[in-house]
């Protein structure tokens, strides 16, 4: 509640400021006609009304990190085959390539060592078993064969875990007929999805750690949003995030309590409706606030952030009029790179200008 009503005070701060700055000076009209507005390179775009709750943010596309693997270089080595490239759809366990590795192969002759001992200590075991039962071999000797059973057993499975760990794979038909090497094994993939990133670094030798490939499953996306800590304020889970770029939309999932040393808080949200969204961009989104701002009786337009000029220390747009341009203070209540919101009395199907600015504030300098 103490956030909200925080909230609502900053927008009524802002709006009033906003509204007295805009009141400096009066609509200025310039007389300019199409001839003059063309040999200027002037050119309009129209503004678009939009709720009065509306937020612009810029928000990257991502892919929750439960849907998402990086394969790297479990040992200094090099890859012999590239299986997959960019794009290409994998399921668990598909090879992605075929690693060598000298290290690797002592990796395998310690794996099999161990699953030896662990197949002698069991034999063992089964025989001590049977000479005690018959009352050859005390308790003491048994023990000590459990023991051994029971160690040899735990190196198995760490040597074993070792290579799951790598991702390595041995045991595949196509890896033994095309790689008669003791060395060399497949990458596999250890989730469903399409490959994002692949390093053909086939021949050239990798450290330990080097990044071969990247795995995500992008049936569902994410947008990750840093926006201004006052923005945030307005921002509750479940509101509707629109990117009309891509024709797509989203909801908000969560917003962070505490903002960053930069002074931006973080918001999160799921991709309802994906349009033409790919992984990886950055957009321009709308966020509707359920939070409406106070915006006294003056509609909120939507225009493209470099229409948006100073005059006067004031923000200002250009206006096309039946004779000619007008000069037309606004007040900025968000913006970013590509688009901003404004608050201005204008008039539906208006359009603002958005090249040759600099040319008509000089004709309003002039004017003066």
């Amino acid at each position: 509640m103490l956030e909200l009503r925080k909230f609502i005070v900053c927008c009524a701060v802002f709006t009033f400021l906003g509204e007295a700055v805009a009141q400096d000076f009066a609509p200025k009209l310039l007389k300019v006609t199409a001839a003059q507005q063309a040999a200027m390179g002037v050119n309009f775009s129209p503004a678009i009304t939009v709720d009065a709750g509306s937020v612009l943010v810029s928000a990257s596309v991502t892919v929750p990190p439960e849907k998402q693997a990086i394969l790297s270089a479990p040992y200094p080595g090099q890859l012999s085959q590239m299986v997959v490239g960019i794009g290409d759809p994998v399921k668990i366990g598909s090879p992605l390539a075929y690693f060598t590795s000298p290290q690797m192969g002592d990796s395998r002759r310690m794996l099999l060592e161990a699953n030896s001992d662990a197949r002698l200590a069991k034999e063992a075991l089964a025989r001590d078993n049977e000479l005690f039962k018959e009352g050859i071999i005390p308790q003491s000797r048994l023990n000590i064969t459990k023991a051994k059973a029971e160690n040899a057993n735990a190196m198995l499975m760490a040597r074993q875990a070792e290579l799951k760990a790598a991702g390595i794979n041995f045991d595949e038909l196509k890896n033994k007929e095309a790689f008669n090497s003791y060395a060399t094994g497949a990458l596999k993939s250890p989730i469903q999805g399409t490959v994002v990133e692949a390093h053909n670094l086939i021949g050239q030798r990798v450290d330990t750690g080097t990044l071969l490939f990247r795995i995500a499953d992008i049936s569902t996306l994410n947008l990750e949003i840093n926006t201004s800590g006052f923005k945030a304020m307005g921002i509750q889970p479940g509101d509707e995030i629109v990117i009309a770029s891509r024709n797509a939309k989203a909801r908000v999932t969560g917003v962070s309590q505490a903002v960053s040393a930069s002074q931006s808080a973080r918001v999160r949200a799921v991709v309802e409706e994906r349009g033409t969204l790919q992984m990886g961009e950055v957009v321009t989104a709308t966020i509707q606030t359920k939070m409406k701002p106070k915006t006294q009786d003056k509609a909120l337009w939507q225009v493209p952030a470099r229409a948006v000029t100073n005059w006067r220390g004031q923000s200002a747009v250009f206006l096309l009029t039946d004779t000619g341009v007008a000069l037309q203070p606004v007040s900025v209540i968000s913006s970013d790179d590509d688009l901003a919101s404004i608050q201005a009395p204008l008039s539906a199907g208006a359009k603002v200008a958005v090249t040759g600015i600099a040319s008509l504030k000089a004709l309003a300098q002039k004017g003066e």
